[in-house]
């Protein structure tokens, strides 16, 4: 089915129509909603809410503009103007994360047989929480230009600002990142001392991985098991892979838009 004749059948209210939507926009929401949020019960909260809002306005997309776009649209509006997340409550400068990284004094690999497992779980929420030094704005434009890859003419729409706002933005948040990155970051600099590996114990001592627990790595769905660039920026990120939830968005969207009557039972 069409793009046009799906989004039609959806507002006809037809559920089979409907979950094939979901099925569609539903992993670039949650994408763009772990890597702006960091924290993934935050993002997938954040998920659901944006699919309703996208569910429930789908009269008002026009066409003008291709559908992953209006939707992409209606989600960074919502994560821009969302309510301080508990991240966001005690929030974290470059200074302040530059001085976590390197107060640990000495620094001990980790062995253990589950240690590239970890290794994916320390580089990935680490170089997501980077992002949260970022002001929201410059967060979205970075996550979309930067990591997403979407051509800034399509940007600058998705974010209703004029292409020259956002290359400028885009060029900022990366000259900020960029110095980060080349002052801690032992990926991105193999001058520095920190190494994702050597920072696993310090992080399960202090809470911030949890074995059987792990945040990111076992919600990736792909993996890009090549090193990536060691002097690319956004090859850091994106060899994060494909965020996956665990979470039944259609099955819990359907109960809720069925008691209100959107989309029809049968």
């Amino acid at each position: 089915m069409k793009e046009k004749e799906l989004i039609e059948s959806c507002i006809a209210g037809n559920k089979q129509s409907f979950e094939e939507l979901i099925g569609l926009v539903q992993p670039l929401v949650y994408n763009l909603s772990l890597r702006f949020l960091w924290n993934r019960m935050d993002a997938e909260d954040a998920t659901q809410e944006i699919l309703i809002k996208i569910i429930t306005n789908l009269s008002k997309f026009d066409n003008r503009s291709k559908f992953n776009t209006w939707a992409y649209r209606v989600a960074t509006n919502y994560l821009i103007n969302l309510k301080k997340t508990t991240f966001e409550k005690d929030p974290i400068s470059f200074n302040a994360f530059s001085n976590e990284l390197n107060s640990i004094s000495k620094l001990v690999s980790y062995d253990l047989p589950d240690k590239n497992l970890l290794e994916k779980e320390m580089k990935t929420g680490c170089t997501l929480a980077m992002l949260q030094c970022l002001s929201r704005d410059l967060r979205m434009v970075f996550i979309l230009g930067s990591i997403l890859k979407i051509k800034s003419n399509i940007a600058c729409e998705i974010i209703e600002i004029s292409p020259e706002n956002f290359r400028k933005r885009l060029e900022k948040s990366r000259k900020l990142m960029r110095s980060f990155l080349n002052s801690n970051c032992g990926v991105y600099n193999t001058k520095n001392k920190c190494r994702c590996n050597k920072r696993i114990n310090s992080s399960i001592a202090c809470g911030i991985i949890t074995k059987g627990h792990l945040n990111f790595v076992d919600n990736i769905e792909v993996y890009n098991n090549e090193m990536e660039e060691l002097d690319s920026m956004s090859g850091i990120y994106q060899n994060h892979g494909n965020f996956k939830s665990k979470l039944d968005f259609s099955e819990q969207l359907n109960k809720m838009l069925a008691t209100k009557k959107i989309i029809n039972p049968e």
